[in-house]
């Protein structure tokens, strides 16, 4: 910290801002080495987020808001704090229109694509492979580990390539629709087979549950090898348009971020909510087989329009070819050689391929190397911690995932519209808190904003945990398994979960918020060629907890032993809430409650 830095500090201190010392702590070294224009940059924009902010430039922020709006009490001035997420969003929000409008389409018809498989695998699976949760676990388990695995190539991909925006995109879109399309044409295989249907009963074992049939399975390990493509793929898509390309169409404008932010989580709710409805209508209408099929046709046409209108949105907003020419300029500074010597470049790249097979293994371990060090990195950050919180809560079995879904299904008298239905109460809440987010956020700040969200998603699981061990679990003690529930089961299981989708999504939105802001180019300084692989890392710390999830019920693979998986998923939803109040918001604003506004009212009570 220079001495400046040190003076103004201690000036805050002695005009009584002693409990926000703790806050005011400076940034991590490497953001001390950047250049002082950056820094000026930083101190005149105050639209820009900054999770540490410096001492500084944090003051000067203070001193150059409007001071003719004293707070009306003295509870309202003990709230006003200097820590990140604490000063309402700043900044223009104005966007083009069409292009924002084309870019909501694309985002939507990918989102819808996404969704619809999410919903109609665990369905297709459950439909063929009867009485177990096993198959659904084992593809969600594999599928995930693989994205744990490749996730972080994923973003290195991006960032290298960041040169070539629009076709990488392009090729991850392209990617996601034929793996998908492949899946659906797989499936379609195992229902028009009436052998392999029959084969595939009871877990794959056939009516007379003798042993594994290997060609029902063998499809099934086929369609799971296709799943970590898909993954792979809308993670890729995910990074490339949500992480890259809001970040940049923003263009440091905190208002404008959290509007592209707002409009992006909105319409992923809206797919979650429409397209279960409209698998579940066409499994209801149409049967298996020829959903399948008509979900194969909706992905090929919604494949070429994504193609063509990420083009456009590319050519709406001149920022992101100003971000490749950005890339290519600090592409040629890393080798200056390549921009004077295009045929020796293309003779290196020649003799490279030549050299491939030879050095597998050496580039095995650089890519090992290279994690480690992304991943050495990412965890000194600050922000790593509401990473850490947000993934917690993908270990867990209590949301509309395959695992729960074939639960439902094999364990319940639901049927497809009526789990359809349940979600979308649940998507439609989580609407509510993309909503409730923005308005929050502008009152009390991003970080108070997401202590009271992972709060929010917490107390509702409680009852809904509860309601499955109340019910208990079906028996055969008498040659019967009833699988009807008590209506004031199914109320307290579905209300719970649907009213902790608006905690939930209200979190995710705030911690996306605070993350893009961290891994801006502004924060990271000479690190900034790195930020999407670093955004990648918490795909896979998410895919690593989601794996875990999995883990539960490949363990618990009975449908009675559901209630055990879900109660340690409610652990770590409640292992989350305590990372996050007081390992990251307390260090950030000093504090998790406020005392003083405590003391206050028992002071008056007494008189």
């Amino acid at each position: 910290m220079s001495s400046t830095e040190a003076v103004a500090v201690e000036q805050r201190q002695q005009d009584g801002g002693g409990s926000e010392s703790i806050a005011l702590q400076p940034l991590p070294s490497r953001l001390d080495r950047q250049s002082s224009r950056t820094c000026i940059a930083r101190s005149t924009n105050n639209d820009k987020l900054n999770p540490y902010p410096n001492p500084s430039n944090l003051l000067e922020q203070q001193q150059s808001q409007p001071q003719d709006t004293p707070p009306t009490n003295d509870a309202d001035a003990n709230e006003t704090e200097s820590t990140f997420g604490n000063t309402p969003s700043t900044g223009p929000s104005d966007l083009d229109l069409r292009g924002t409008l084309l870019l909501a389409i694309q985002h939507a018809s990918s989102s819808w694509g996404y969704r619809s498989a999410e919903f109609a695998y665990p369905l297709f699976m459950i439909q063929l492979f009867t009485n177990t949760l096993l198959p659904a676990s084992i593809y969600g388990f594999v599928t995930t580990a693989g994205a744990v695995l490749l996730s972080n190539n994923v973003g290195r991909i991006i960032d290298t390539y960041s040169h070539t925006k629009l076709r990488t995109l392009r090729a991850m879109i392209l990617s996601q629709k034929l793996l998908v399309g492949f899946s659906y044409a797989l499936f379609f295989l195992l229902f028009s087979s009436s052998t392999l249907r029959t084969q595939a009963q009871n877990g794959g074992k056939g009516p007379e549950e003798a042993k594994a049939n290997v060609k029902p399975w063998s499809i099934f390990a086929a369609i799971t090898v296709l799943g970590i493509g898909v993954i792979l793929s809308n993670i890729g898509v995910s990074v490339g348009v949500e992480r890259e390309w809001v970040t940049i169409i923003s263009d440091g404008s905190s208002a404008r971020l959290t509007r592209l932010n707002a409009i992006m989580r909105r319409i992923d709710l809206i797919s979650k909510l429409v397209s279960p409805l409209f698998v579940s209508a066409l499994t209801s209408g149409a049967g298996y087989r020829w959903a399948g099929v008509a979900l194969l046709g909706v992905n090929a046409v919604t494949g070429v329009f994504e193609l063509v209108f990420v083009g456009i949105v590319y050519r709406r907003f001149p920022s992101l070819a100003a971000d490749e020419r950005v890339a290519i300029a600090r592409k040629e500074a890393r080798n200056p050689s390549s921009s004077t010597s295009q045929q020796s470049q293309t003779r290196e790249q020649k003799d490279r391929m030549a050299r491939v097979t030879k050095k597998v293994a050496s580039s095995v371990l650089g890519d090992i190397g290279q994690q480690y060090q992304d991943w050495k990195l990412f965890i000194r950050l600050p922000i790593f911690l509401t990473s850490l919180c947000i993934s917690l809560l993908y270990m867990s079995v209590l949301s509309f995932g395959p695992t729960f879904i074939a639960y439902l299904k094999s364990e319940m008298l639901y049927s497809d519209a009526f789990i359809a239905g349940m979600r979308a109460v649940g998507v439609v809440t989580g609407l509510i808190g993309t909503f409730i987010m923005p308005i929050l956020e502008k009152k009390i700040g991003l970080v108070r904003t997401g202590s009271y969200s992972v709060f929010a998603e917490l107390i509702p699981l409680i009852p809904a945990v509860v309601s499955l061990w109340i019910t208990g679990s079906p028996t055969d003690r008498f040659g019967l398994r009833d699988k009807r529930r008590p209506s004031l089961n199914t109320g307290l299981l579905f209300s719970g979960l649907a009213l902790s989708r608006i905690g939930l999504w209200s979190f995710d939105l705030t911690q996306l918020a605070m993350i893009q802001t961290a891994l801006s180019p502004e924060q990271l300084g000479p690190d900034a060629g790195r930020k999407n692989a670093l955004m990648a890392l918490q795909f896979s710390l998410q895919n690593v907890f989601d794996l875990g999830h999995y883990g539960l019920t490949l363990g618990w693979n009975g449908p009675e032993e559901f209630k055990y998986a879900a109660t340690v998923s409610l652990a770590a939803v409640g292992a989350a809430t305590l990372i996050y109040l007081v390992f990251y918001a307390r260090r950030v604003r000093g504090h998790v409650v406020h005392l003083e506004g405590l003391q206050r009212l028992l002071s008056r009570k007494e008189r």
